[in-house]
C-alpha cells in the first residue's frame, strides 16, 4: 500500500483533487441574499427525485449557497448529447471521433449546460416563492442577481470538475458528487440512529478496554441492526453490479506476440450494467417529477375535472406499493434502453472482423451478431434485476419495518461504487506505468 504513495505522479494527482474539493466545500458556504440558507431541508425530506437531484449537485441542495445547483445542469447536458446521439449522426461523430471532436463535445455540453442552469435556477426560486420558503418578496433586480449567482456557481462547479478530470484523480464530476454523499453521511447517520431510539456511549472490557456501547429497546437495537444491514447490504449489491462483467473470448488468427507471429486470445469486456447510474435516475425522474407537478398545479389551476385528475394522479403514485412496482419496471426498461446505446452489436461484430478476429465457437459476420445480441440480452437482464433490487428493495424494507430514510440509497451506493472503482484502476495504472518504466531503463 505504501508503494503507491512513492509514485510522485499519484501523490500529485490526489493532492490536487483534494485541494478542489476543499475551495469546492468553502465556495459551498457562501449564502445568497434573500434566501434563507435551509429553505429546502424540508422539501428534500421523503422526496426520491429532489434527493437524487441533490446527489448529481454534489450533496449542495441541503443548504442554499452559491453552489447549490452545483454539476446538475452539466450532467444533464451530458445525458442529452448522448441520447442525441442515437438519433443525429454530426453528434454520434464527435462520439466516434478522435481528441479533437471529444473537445468539441466538451464545448458543446459547456454551452447547453449554462442556459439549462439558468432554467435550473428560476425553478429553484419559484418553488421556494410558491412555498412560501422565501423571507421577504425580491425585487426584478434582486431575482436577476439571484438567478445570476446560482448560474455562477453551476459554472464554477463545471470548471473545479473538469480541472479535476485533466489533473487530478478520477472524474471530477464523479469525485465531487462522492465528496457530497460522504460529507453527508456521518450526522445522516447520528441523526437516523436518535430517531429509531438508540444512543451510544462508552464501556471498559475488564475494567479496561475502552469499547462502544449501544443503548436502547430491543425493538431499537433489531431496527439499528436492520438499518445497518440495508446499507451494508446497497452497498455491497452496488460493488457487484459495478465489478460483474461477462469475458467474450476473441481470437486474433496472426498477430505479433513477444515469443514470435501467432494466433493469440483477447477478451470483449461486457458489462452486466453498462450504463451505470443512468437508468435508476431516468426512472425516479419519470416517476416523481409528474407527482411534483401535479401537486403544484392543484393548488393553482380552478378547473374541478383537472384538479380531480391531479390528485388522482398524486395519490396513485404516493401508494408505496404501486411507486415500487413501477420503479422497478422502468428502471429494468431503461437498463436494456441504455445498454443498446452504449453496445451496439452489430458495430462490434463489424469491428471484429475488421480486426481479423473472432469470437471462439462463433462464425463471422451474422452469426456473430446474433452471439452478441443474445449475450447484451442475457447478461442486461441479470443487471437490471440486481440494479432494480438496489433501488426499490431498501424503500420496501424502510416502509416494511418503519425505518428512517436511508442514509446511502441505492443511486448513491451505486455512485459510490463506480466512483472507488474508476479511481483504484487509475491509481493501478499508474503503478504498473511506473514499474515499467523502470524495468525498461
Amino acid at each position: 500500500m505504501l508503494a503507491y504513495f512513492k509514485n510522485k505522479d499519484i501523490v500529485r494527482k490526489i493532492s490536487f483533487t483534494l485541494i478542489i474539493l476543499a475551495i469546492f466545500r468553502l465556495v459551498a458556504v457562501i449564502p445568497i441574499p434573500g434566501i434563507p440558507q435551509n429553505a429546502l431541508q424540508d422539501l428534500l425530506t421523503g422526496n426520491n427525485f429532489v434527493q437524487v437531484i441533490g446527489l448529481l449537485s454534489g450533496g449542495m441542495l441541503q443548504s442554499i449557497g452559491i453552489l447549490t445547483i452545483g454539476l446538475g445542469p452539466y450532467i444533464n447536458a451530458s445525458y442529452i448529447f448522448q441520447l442525441l446521439s442515437v438519433a443525429i449522426p454530426q453528434i454520434k461523430e464527435l462520439y466516434q471521433g478522435g481528441p479533437v471532436e471529444r473537445k468539441m463535445l466538451t464545448m458543446y455540453t459547456r454551452l447547453l449546460s449554462i442556459p439549462l442552469a439558468i432554467i435550473q435556477s428560476v425553478v429553484i426560486y419559484t418553488i421556494l416563492q410558491r412555498l412560501g420558503l422565501l423571507g421577504t418578496a425580491a425585487t426584478q433586480l434582486q431575482v436577476a442577481a439571484i438567478i445570476v449567482m446560482l448560474t455562477f456557481g453551476a459554472a464554477f462547479a463545471m470548471w473545479l470538475g473538469e480541472l479535476i478530470t485533466e489533473f487530478g484523480m478520477g472524474g471530477g464530476t464523479s469525485v465531487i458528487i462522492l465528496a457530497g454523499i460522504l460529507v453527508s453521511v456521518p450526522a445522516q447517520l447520528m441523526r437516523d440512529f436518535e430517531t429509531i431510539g438508540v444512543k451510544f456511549g462508552t464501556m471498559k472490557l475488564w475494567d479496561t478496554v475502552p469499547m462502544l456501547s449501544i443503548d436502547g429497546t430491543a425493538q431499537a437495537i433489531n431496527k439499528f441492526l436492520l438499518l445497518l444491514g440495508l446499507i451494508l447490504g446497497s452497498i455491497i449489491l452496488a460493488l457487484i453490479v459495478a465489478l460483474s462483467v461477462r469475458k467474450i473470448k476473441l481470437i486474433y488468427a496472426r498477430r505479433v506476440r513477444p515469443t514470435g507471429i501467432g494466433g493469440y486470445a483477447n477478451y470483449i469486456p461486457l458489462s452486466i450494467n453498462t450504463a451505470g447510474v443512468m437508468p435508476v435516475i431516468f426512472a425516479i425522474s419519470i416517476l416523481d417529477l409528474p407527482r411534483i407537478v401535479f401537486q403544484y398545479l392543484a393548488t393553482q389551476v380552478q378547473n374541478p375535472g383537472f384538479v380531480t385528475f391531479a390528485n388522482n394522479v398524486v395519490n396513485f403514485l404516493s401508494n408505496q406499493l404501486y411507486y415500487d412496482g413501477l420503479l422497478m419496471l422502468i428502471t429494468i426498461f431503461f437498463a436494456f434502453f441504455s445498454a443498446y446505446i452504449v453496445f451496439k452489436p452489430e458495430e462490434v461484430a463489424e469491428n471484429i472482423n475488421k480486426q481479423g478476429a473472432f469470437i471462439e465457437g462463433v462464425r463471422p459476420g451474422k452469426a456473430t451478431q446474433r452471439f452478441l445480441n443474445k449475450a447484451l440480452l442475457t447478461t442486461t437482464l441479470f443487471g437490471a434485476l440486481l440494479l432494480a433490487v438496489i433501488v426499490a428493495g431498501p424503500n420496501i424494507l424502510v416502509q416494511q419495518f418503519g425505518l428512517p430514510q436511508q442514509v446511502i440509497t441505492g443511486t448513491g451506493a451505486m455512485i459510490m461504487a463506480s466512483v472507488v472503482m474508476d479511481m483504484t484502476r487509475q491509481v493501478q495504472a499508474m503503478r504498473a506505468m511506473d514499474q515499467k518504466d523502470k524495468n525498461y531503463y
